[in-house]
């Protein structure tokens, strides 16, 4: 069965996107089901990745110590290169976002720091280092006036399953464990199998 988007699950991804400081039961009264009904939607939307985590969203305007954000454009020479060159980007700590891009640029990079120096040294020293960038280009932004994470979603959108053990999507009918108040969702009874082999002293403690 393919899993998609609901009525409930696009109202709870909404709410939670314009304040993630809202509990269940103020979401419960805002969209109108029940609280148990939001905290089982909620569930399953961080169970399937759709949820990946709920974080604050910062002012870096009104923070009083300096904090420099810039744009950071490559271009690689092989574009079948680009998720492994992603992938070093990853282990970055300043790195807070990576885009895939059509264009002159092939992919965007996000990246924090505290001072233009400390910039500079990160895209000399760790970025301009990787053998598959032809070209770099980068933008420091001097003021955010909007960042918002709101996106379109229309009921009944499909959700893009992966496997909670090897990564691989999911292209049939998911085998699904219950892990406290999460689901778990595996490609084959191989890996549902090997996960429980690997994390059986957690399962059993949330099972109780």
């Amino acid at each position: 069965m393919e899993a998609k988007l609901d009525k409930i699950d696009i109202s709870i991804i909404n709410s939670l996107m314009q304040d993630g400081r809202k509990s269940f039961r103020q979401i419960s009264k805002e969209i109108g089901v029940s609280t148990p009904t939001v905290e089982s939607h909620f569930s399953k939307l961080m169970g399937t990745g759709i949820i990946k985590s709920i974080t604050p969203v910062l002012d870096t305007d009104k923070i009083q110590n300096e904090v420099i954000s810039a744009f950071i454009f490559l271009k690689i020479r092989n574009l079948s290169k680009t998720t492994n060159v992603a992938k070093v980007l990853d282990l970055i700590p300043e790195v807070k976002s990576i885009y895939f891009m059509t264009g002159d640029s092939n992919i965007s990079v996000k990246l924090n720091t505290d001072t233009t120096n400390r910039l500079e040294e990160i895209i000399r020293k760790k970025i301009a280092i990787i053998k598959e960038i032809e070209s770099l280009t980068y933008h420091i932004v001097t003021r955010t006036l909007k960042e918002s994470q709101l996106i379109p979603l229309k009921e009944g959108i499909p959700i893009k399953m992966q496997c909670d053990f090897c990564d691989n999507d999911i292209i049939k009918n998911s085998k699904v464990l219950k892990v406290g108040p999460y689901e778990r969702h595996f490609c084959c009874p191989s890996c549902l199998t090997l996960y429980k082999q690997k994390y059986k002293g957690g399962i059993e403690a949330l099972g109780k």
